[in-house]
């Protein structure tokens, strides 16, 4: 093994099941610094430019319209993180700040130029992305073409339908979110949202046990900001059992972490 370069090992590492997860960054900034120079190099913003790193060292290999999106979502996170750490005086060192405007105009940049390159994709991720970033309604078009397919068979795309069905259709909405809510598998990272949007949407029924219910599951999701006190005090006042609904609730969060979560009929 000693023949084998640092570069060569992260190809080999590349060929695993999660090749994704076994990429070292510092690996890819030492061999391919031209990945990593243009972003800030302080300690701000990790998570967001790892993210971006591993993705462009991905498409440097295997370029694919998925990862096109995926670096697109990439600098959006990074450049929302950037801009908040760019305001941020640094007593001893004023040059960080500099860094990190350059590391908010390279966000800017690639935003800009990812849009231009995927404009005439038919990738049903790029055409959402379009859609929903730019209005432009001739890709919506062909997003929805792909409804009745298997390429929207993914938690994100069936989030992504619920955006555009949630204007007309709170049934339908709802439906789609459960979907995504099956196509989870054990250890996927479960989109919060999905959770926000089931409790409004319930709301809007006026079916708060469901509402709570959602609500009350989505905490263990992350979702912190929902007023359940509210909800809680509307259902004992139509003298409705909290302690059911909140066993069901943990049913559900239980089946959605072990992948094994069927929509209720």
């Amino acid at each position: 093994m000693g023949r084998y370069t640092p570069l060569l090992l992260i190809v080999l590492a590349l060929t695993g099941c999660d090749r994704f997860n076994q990429i070292n960054v510092k690996d890819i900034c030492a061999q391919h610094p031209q990945m990593c120079s243009d972003l800030n190099p302080d300690g701000w913003c990790r998570a967001e430019k790892a993210n971006i790193i591993k993705h462009r060292f991905e498409q440097s290999h295997s370029p694919t319209d998925k990862l096109n999106y995926d670096l697109l979502l990439d600098f959006e996170r990074y450049k929302k993180c950037i801009a908040k750490a760019s305001q941020i005086e640094h007593i001893k060192l004023k040059e960080k700040k500099t860094e990190r405007v350059k590391g908010l105009l390279t966000a800017e940049r690639e935003l800009k130029r990812l849009a231009r390159d995927t404009r005439d994709s038919m990738s049903p991720h790029l055409l959402y992305y379009h859609w929903s970033r730019f209005h432009n309604d001739e890709a919506l078009k062909h997003f929805l073409e792909y409804e009745k397919t298997n390429q929207l068979q993914y938690p994100e795309m069936q989030v992504a339908l619920a955006t555009y069905y949630i204007k007309f259709d709170r049934p339908k909405t709802i439906q789609l979110l459960y979907h995504a809510l099956e196509l989870y598998k054990e250890g996927d990272e479960v989109d919060p949202e999905i959770f926000r949007s089931l409790t409004s949407l319930f709301m809007k029924e006026e079916q708060l046990d469901w509402a709570y219910l959602w609500g009350y599951a989505g905490r263990e999701f992350g979702v912190e900001d929902l007023d359940l006190t509210s909800l809680e005090a509307l259902l004992q006042k139509q003298s409705r059992q909290l302690k059911p609904i909140r066993e069901k609730a943990d049913a559900y969060v239980d089946m959605i972490e072990e992948g094994r979560f069927v929509a209720p009929l």
